[in-house]
Parts: structure tokens; sequence; C-alpha cells
């Protein structure tokens, strides 16, 4: 999405067609969904974790200090041989052997916090999946709404500052929480590109005091070698789901509001699994509702996407709302695979925000499968802002239904305010993803999750299988006479006038 000029010569027509879809929407009212806000641990119940002494290779060389209670740093928590874990099988469950899983497993009942109070990795003998894989599962234990806290500050003491605390995230590590959490003061580091934390459609708050970074320092600001978030799971369909997240801090990658995604022909579960915490369905035209808020100092470098990231398909509503941070990506309020459901809507509420190096705001991904969503509404009516902030913002703006601002501005007033930023957002080559992949049928019985964790079996893509792949007609359903034709109009002066100033910021 970063090639502005062919993007912006398209959207006149994409948003004549948004018109078209929006006079015939009808999208179900919105859930209430719990605050993460105000998210607490479920108890006072406090477990410390961290590695023992690795070395260079990240290989365990010692053991760890104390009674292995996790009662404090000086204490933390060793973990056993899991019951649950057989080596020779073909798939172990490396994960069931971490503090990490085993910690949460303790809280499951209760919720509390986990203290990271040392170096704590994870990689190809920290995860469990396909052998070969490059995208491997750090599940937690199925606490549920028994929320759990992790956080590296703990009663006055910064253990990042005293004991270089963090969370590494390595190939093909990625984690998979099972229940409601709060992410504060605590170091992610990515030492491999295209990693993911998924919260499984439970709410999450990522609070303030989070850092994420790459190992290595040569890759600062490269997007794929920072952290990306999934509201939903890896790899379940996006079909009559929730999901609920809101980042306050962090540098990112991708935040997907809805499921991570792995395979573009998997809608549903096929069947109930209420251990799994995954919610199946037979209805394709599904109830799905995404919601993601943005504020703080959060930094986004690749991509805020208010549906699925990739190959899963969507089917519902989504609402994202950016309230602060810093965006040097795309805004997409649709995925590549777009929307199963013909009346999706979706709304983008930008409040706030730094918007000098953004790349482009859009109703949907360029060239996504399957259905645009038919009510598109972006919501500038709450910019708290100077109007040279806003103008950064509308200026990168492409296909909207509806845009909305506070009384007495529109888009002509606001571009009035645009300045050339002094440092250009620039174009960064795009990195390969590698292939997601899960358990598949072909596994044997001994690589199946225990039942905390149980997954409905997935598809693998096969091999050279590409996203937006099998696109699904766009459908254009007709208007109301005149009404129709003002929507049209309206959007032809919009479209222009944006059209105009961007090319202008980027010939610069």
């Amino acid at each position: 999405m970063k090639n502005f000029a062919k993007l912006l010569v398209v959207a006149l027509a994409v948003t004549i067609m948004a018109s078209l879809f929006a006079l015939s929407a009808s999208a179900a009212a919105a859930p209430e969904l719990i605050d993460p806000n105000t998210l607490t641990p479920g108890s006072e119940r406090v477990l410390f974790i961290k590695d023992a002494p690795r070395d260079e290779n990240h290989q365990v060389v010692g053991e760890l200090e104390g009674d292995g209670s996790g009662s404090d740093a000086n204490n933390p928590f060793k973990p056993i041989d899991h019951e649950s874990f057989d080596p020779s099988a073909t798939s172990p469950k490396y994960h069931l052997q971490t503090a990490f899983y085993q910690a949460t497993e303790l809280l499951k009942d209760e919720g509390g916090t986990i203290v990271i109070c040392g170096p704590v990795y994870f990689g190809l003998y920290e995860a469990y999946g396909a052998p070969g894989a490059a995208t491997q599962d750090v599940f937690t234990a199925k606490f549920g709404e028994n929320t759990i806290k992790i956080t590296s500050v703990y009663d006055g003491v910064d253990y990042r500052e005293t004991a270089g605390a963090k969370i590494t995230l390595a190939l093909p590590a990625e984690i998979g929480m099972y229940g409601q959490s709060i992410w504060e003061n605590v170091d992610i580091e990515t030492a491999d590109t295209y990693r993911v934390i998924s919260f499984s459609n439970y709410a999450t708050l990522i609070g303030e005091g989070v850092n994420c970074y790459p190992a290595d320092d040569a890759f600062e600001g490269v997007a794929a070698n920072y952290v990306s978030l999934s509201g939903g799971h890896r790899y379940s369909g996006g079909v009559d789901l929730t999901t609920n997240l809101v980042v306050k801090s962090g540098s990112y990658n991708v935040i997907a509001a809805g499921e991570w995604g792995v395979n573009s022909t998997r809608r549903y579960n096929e069947t109930d699994n209420p251990e799994s915490g995954i919610k199946s369905s037979n209805n394709l035209d599904g109830n799905t509702y995404a919601r993601l808020v943005v504020e703080g100092t959060t930094t986004v470098y690749g991509e805020i996407n208010g549906t699925n990231r990739q190959r899963a398909e969507f089917s519902g509503q989504s609402e994202v709302t950016i309230n602060g941070g810093n965006f040097e990506c795309d805004i997409n309020m649709v995925g590549s695979t777009g929307m199963v459901n013909t009346d999706g809507k979706v709304t983008l509420k930008i409040n706030g925000g730094n918007f000098a190096n953004a790349w482009s705001i859009n109703n949907a991904t360029a060239g996504c499968t399957n259905n645009l969503p038919a009510v598109s509404i972006l919501d500038f009516s709450g910019w708290t802002g100077d109007l040279a902030g806003l103008a950064y913002a509308v200026a990168v703006v492409t296909e909207f239904s509806e845009i909305k601002f506070a009384d007495g501005l529109t888009v002509e007033k606001v571009l009035e305010n645009y300045v050339e930023p002094t440092e250009p957002a620039e174009s960064e080559p795009e990195a390969t993803e590698p292939e997601a992949t899960t358990p598949t049928e072909s596994q044997p019985a001994d690589a199946t999750d225990p039942v905390e964790e149980t997954e409905p079996e997935a598809s693998t893509p096969s091999e050279g299988e590409n996203e937006g792949e099998d696109k699904a007609d766009e459908k254009e359903e007709g208007g109301n006479g005149w009404i129709l034709w003002v929507a049209i109009a309206a959007g032809v002066v919009v479209v222009a006038a944006i059209i105009i100033v961007v090319l202008k910021k980027k010939k610069a």
C-alpha cells in the first residue's frame, strides 16, 4: 500500500462503489463488551519466572537459584516435567515444559500476576507445532476470564533494569493467550521477523510501559522485525466471534483487530470445542465483532487491520478507535480476505495521533477478496489535536462511504492547514512472510494439544499458496434515485481534493 499513485487512481471508482453499498446495508448492532481498561488480576497470587542461565546459542547451561516456588525474584518458579509432555512425539509439546505455561496453569482457576524477573526466551524448543514449520505455538493454559497480569515491575522494582528482564520471541515461536490478560511494564524482543502474540478473542489490555524492539539494532524501525498483535486466535476462523483489544504502548509491525489467520478456505470450526474457548458456527453470515483501541505512545510500522490479518475470512463488523500514537503504516479497516457477509460495516474513529508519516487510511486492503464493507464510516468529529495534525491524516484517506468532521469543518478547510512533513515516510523493501502452519490431520494423536489448549484441526495452505487467491467477484447493489447521485457527487469532491494533496506530498 505504499504506492500512492496507483492506489489513488482507483480511489474515485471505489468511492462510488462504496456509496452504492452504503444505501442497502443493514449491519447488526454492536455488542456490549467489557472495557479492557477495567481489567484487574483475578487474585493477589504472584509468580516470579525467568529462564535458567543460557549460552549464546540459547541452550540452558545452568540451574535456577532458590527453592523453585516462584514466591519472589530470589526463588523463581522452576518448571517440572509436565504429565502431557512426550519427548518422543513427532511434535513434542515443548511449551508445556516452560515456566510461562506452567505459571498460567497454576493461576488458571483464580488469575493473578506473573512477574518476568529475568530473560525469558521462546524458540524452537519452547513451542509446539508441525516439524519444520516457521510458525509454532507457545500456548498458555486456558484461564478464561480469570485475568492474569504480565509485568516486569513489582513492589517498586523494575527487573528490566536490575536483571535484564525481557521476553524474546525467536523462530518459530508465537504466543497464544487463552484468557483475559494485562501487559504492563514489560519488554518484548523479537529475534526474527513476523512474530505475533494472539489473544484468542479474550479482552486484553496492553497498558503503559511496554517496550518492543528487534534483537539486532540494525533493524530498528523495520516493520517485520517488531512483534505483531492479534485480538483473535492465530488459526481459527473469523465467524461468530468477538475480539476486544486496547493498546496503549509498544512498537509493532501489525495490530489486527480480528484473527491472525492461516487458511483462506477456513470460515468456521467444524464442531464445537468448548475447551478451546473458540465458538463455532455454520452461518457464513455470522455476527463477528472486532473492536480495537490504539492510543498513548503506541507506534505502528506496518499495518493496523480492522478484521483478519490473512487467509481466514471475516463476517461481521469492525470498530477501530485511534486516540493517540504514531503511525508510519497503512490503516486498513478490512484485510486481504474482505468480508463474507454483504452487509458488513466498519467504523474508524480517529480522535488523535501523529499521522505525518502515515502511508494510507482505507476502508479495505486494495484487491481484497470477497466483499467490501457495505458501510464504511471514517469519523474525525472527536479530533483533539490541531488542524495541521488532522490534515496529515485526511491527506492519506482513500475510499469511505461517509466521512465525519466536527461542526464547521470540511475536507477543504482541513487541507488548508496541510504542511509538508520535515521527514516524509520512505518506502521500505517488502519482506517475505514465513508460511504459517498449524498441527494438521496428518500428525499422530500424540501431537494433539492438552485439554486446556485443544484446537480444532486446521488445514495448512498448500505450498505456493498466496494471500488473495480465489478472489470472489465484488458485488454492487443499486441505490435510490437522487440520494445515490448526491453520495456519488460528494465522493468525487472528497477524493479529488485528497488526490491533489497526496500527489503533491509524494512528489515532494
